[in-house]
C-alpha cells in the first residue's frame, strides 16, 4: 500500500498544503527552511503513532490536520489537539465505505471462510476491535455487527470512523542526514530493523504447537486481564459498593503495542585491518560513513528486491558525497524505488538533474508559509523542456528568467554580461533561454505558469518584432505574469545595435586579422544604409556574408572585443536590472 497525497494543516510552516507523491520516487527540494523536514516529521508522527510538540502548531493554532490517502483508497485523517493543561490529545478517523461489507451481509457463509485475524482486522477497521479469543465468538460478534449497521451497509454509506491504528500501513523507514553518518545507529535502525522485529514473530514450542512469540506475549497479556478483572469484582467491588452503590462492575482492559526491540539494542561496526587491528568506523570522516551507509543500503536493496511496502525518506543523503558516490546513490535509490516507494530530499543539482521532471516537487516559503509546486506528468511538455536545454535546476532554483529570440543573442549575451558585471548569468542564478521559432509556446508558458509564477521574466527583443510572430505570441502568453520585463535591443535586431567600428575591430581580433578582405568599414556602412531602406533586410545574415563567416559567429567576436564603454546602452540597462 503506497502512500498517494499527504495534505497538513496547522503544523509549522505549513498553514495548509497538499502534496500528491509518485508511486516510486519523488524528489523534494526547496532553500533552508523551507519545510522539507516538516514533511518529513508529520509523515513520521503519523506513520508511527507519534504527536507532535506544543510548539509545533501553527501560531494559535489549537489543532494539526493530517490527512493521508493511500494507493488503495484507504483516507486516514488524523487530528491532533491541544487541550487546557497543553497536552496534545490524538483522534485518527479512517473513511470506511460501508458497501465493502455488502457480500459478508447477504452470503453470511461467507464469514465461515474467515480466520480470526481476517475478522479482527474488518472490525477493527470499521472502528469495532475485538476482543474475543475464540473463532466462534469473533463470528458472532461479527455477524451481530454486520446486522447493527445493515442499512449503512445497504445504502453504501461513507463515513469518517474512529479507529487506533492504520492497516496495512507501509512500513517506514527514516535515512536522516545523521543516521547516514551515524554508522552504528544505521545498520540499527535500516539495516537490522527487520531482523530485530523478527524477534516477536519468531515461533516457539508451547503447548504441543508453535505461536509467534508476541502472540504469546498477548496471550499472556489476556490472561492477566481475565484474572485481576475477575479477582477485583469479587473480591473488590463489594467494598466499592458500599460506596458507591451504582457501580455495577469493574472493566480493566490491557493494550500493547509491540515492543520496538531496535530502542534497547547498541550496534557496533568496526573496519578491521590485515594485521587484525579493529578501528571503528564512527572515528572515519563523514563521507567514508556515507560510502559505508552507501554500500549497506545497495546490499539491502539486491537482497530484499521483491519485499515492498516500505516507504524510505532519505534526508538530504548526498551531503559530504562526491559526484562519483552521488551517481552511486541515484542507482541504489533507483534499485529501492523499483519495489518500494521512496521520497528523498536534497540540494544536489546533479540528483536533481538526473531526475525525471515529473518527479520533483519544489517547496518554498511565501508569507511565512509554506506552498508547493510541482508539474504534471506531460509528455508535451518534457519535450518542450529538452528543446529548450532546461535542466530541473533552471526549474527549481533559478532565481530569473531572461528570454532571447535567436542563437546570436543566446551566446552573445552571456559573455558581455560576464565582461560588463564581473560574474557570470549562471552565478547569479539566471537562466537564459532561447526561445526562437518554437512551436510549443502555450507549453512553455504553462511551465512558467505552474512552476515560476513568482520568478521575475525579462524578454530581449529585437525591434522588429512586427516580423517576429513567435515572439509576439511568447509576449501575450506570459503578459499575465506578476513580474514581467521587456527590453528592446537594436534598429531591427541585436547586431546592428553595435557601431561599425565595433563591428569591424571586433570581427578582425576573433579571426587574428585573417578575415575576408571585403570586410571593410565602408562595406559594413553600405549594409546598413540598406537595412534602413529595407523593413525586411536581415543586418546580421550581411554581416556573416560579407566576413565569410557564421552569423553566430559574428555574434560572438561582438560580444567579446567590443570595448565595455560600446556596449549599447539597452543592454548595459538590462544587465543593471538582471543584477538587482
Amino acid at each position: 500500500m503506497l502512500l498517494k497525497r499527504v495534505r497538513v494543516s496547522n503544523f509549522r510552516c505549513f498553514r495548509d498544503i497538499e502534496i500528491q507523491f509518485d508511486p516510486n520516487l519523488t524528489v523534494i527540494v526547496g532553500e533552508n527552511d523551507s519545510g522539507k523536514s516538516t514533511l518529513f516529521d508529520i509523515l513520521r508522527i503519523s506513520l508511527e503513532g507519534g504527536l507532535p510538540e506544543p510548539a509545533d502548531f501553527y501560531f494559535d493554532s489549537t489543532e494539526i490536520r493530517c490527512e493521508l490517502e493511500f494507493s488503495s483508497q484507504k483516507v486516514c485523517k488524523l487530528e491532533f489537539r491541544k487541550n487546557d493543561e497543553g497536552k496534545v490529545i490524538k483522534t485518527l478517523k479512517e473513511i470506511v465505505f460501508w458497501g465493502d461489507l455488502r457480500s459478508y451481509l447477504e452470503a453470511t457463509d461467507d464469514i465461515d471462510t474467515l480466520g480470526i485475524d481476517e475478522i479482527r482486522e474488518v472490525l477493527s477497521r470499521y472502528g469495532k476491535p475485538s476482543r474475543k479469543r475464540t473463532l466462534d465468538s469473533i463470528k458472532d460478534e461479527f455477524r451481530t455487527f454486520l446486522e447493527e449497521n445493515r442499512e449503512k451497509i445497504k445504502n453504501h454509506k461513507e463515513e469518517e470512523v474512529e479507529v487506533e491504528t492504520i492497516e496495512g500501513m507501509p512500513e517506514l523507514i527514516l535515512v536522516d542526514g545523521k543516521r547516514f553518518e551515524n554508522i552504528n545507529d544505521f545498520v540499527r535502525d535500516v539495516y537490522l530493523k527487520e531482523d530485530f522485529r523478527g524477534i516477536w514473530s519468531a515461533l516457539v514450542e508451547t503447548g504441543g504447537s508453535q505461536k509467534p512469540l508476541s502472540d504469546i506475549f498477548q496471550d499472556r497479556l489476556r490472561d492477566i486481564e481475565e484474572q485481576k478483572q475477575k479477582e477485583v469484582n469479587e473480591e473488590v467491588l463489594p467494598r466499592l459498593q458500599e460506596f458507591l452503590p451504582n457501580v455495577h462492575r469493574v472493566a480493566i482492559t490491557i493494550k500493547h503495542q509491540t515492543y520496538d526491540i531496535t530502542k534497547s539494542v547498541t550496534v557496533n561496526v568496526a573496519f578491521e585491518d590485515n594485521e587484525g587491528r579493529e578501528v571503528s568506523v564512527a572515528k572515519k570522516g563523514d563521507g567514508t560513513k556515507r560510502r559505508t551507509t552507501l554500500a549497506l543500503l545497495k546490499h539491502k536493496a539486491e537482497k530484499e528486491r521483491s519485499s515492498g511496502n516500505k516507504l524510505f525518506l532519505f534526508d538530504e543523503p548526498d551531503t559530504h558525497l562526491h559526484v562519483r558516490a552521488q551517481r552511486e546513490l541515484i542507482n541504489v535509490l533507483e534499485k529501492i524505488a523499483a519495489d518500494n516507494q521512496v521520497i528523498i530530499t536534497t540540494h544536489s543539482p546533479f540528483i536533481l538533474n538526473s531526475m525525471d521532471t515529473s518527479n520533483v516537487r519544489l517547496l518554498y516559503l511565501k508569507d511565512g508559509v509554506s506552498r508547493i509546486r510541482s508539474l504534471a506528468d506531460d509528455c508535451e511538455v518534457r519535450k518542450v523542456l529538452k528543446s529548450l536545454g532546461i535542466e530541473n535546476t533552471n526549474l527549481f532554483f533559478t532565481r530569473k528568467i531572461l528570454f532571447v529570440e535567436g542563437e546570436s543573442e543566446e551566446v552573445a549575451v552571456p559573455i558581455l554580461f560576464a565582461r560588463y558585471t564581473g560574474r557570470y548569468l549562471h552565478n547569479e542564478l539566471i537562466a537564459i533561454l532561447n526561445a526562437k521559432g518554437r512551436d510549443s509556446i502555450p507549453h512553455l508558458a504553462r511551465i512558467i505558469t505552474e512552476l515560476m509564477s513568482d520568478v521575475p521574466i525579462t524578454v530581449l527583443v529585437d525591434n522588429d518584432l512586427a516580423y517576429r510572430p513567435k515572439t509576439r505570441l511568447l509576449l501575450e502568453a506570459l503578459e499575465q505574469h506578476a513580474e514581467l520585463q521587456r527590453f528592446e535591443i537594436g534598429y531591427k535586431e541585436f547586431e546592428d545595435a553595435f557601431d561599425n567600428e565595433t563591428i569591424y575591430e571586433a570581427v578582425r581580433q576573433h579571426y587574428a586579422g585573417e578575415v575576408n578582405e571585403q570586410w571593410t568599414k565602408e562595406a559594413i556602412e553600405e549594409k546598413r544604409k540598406q537595412l534602413q531602406q529595407n523593413p525586411h533586410y536581415k543586418f546580421g545574415d550581411a554581416l556573416a556574408k560579407l566576413a565569410r563567416a557564421d552569423k553566430v559567429a559574428i555574434a560572438e567576436a561582438i560580444a567579446r572585443y567590443c570595448p565595455i564603454d560600446k556596449i549599447p546602452q539597452e543592454l548595459v540597462q538590462l544587465f543593471n536590472s538582471l543584477r538587482e
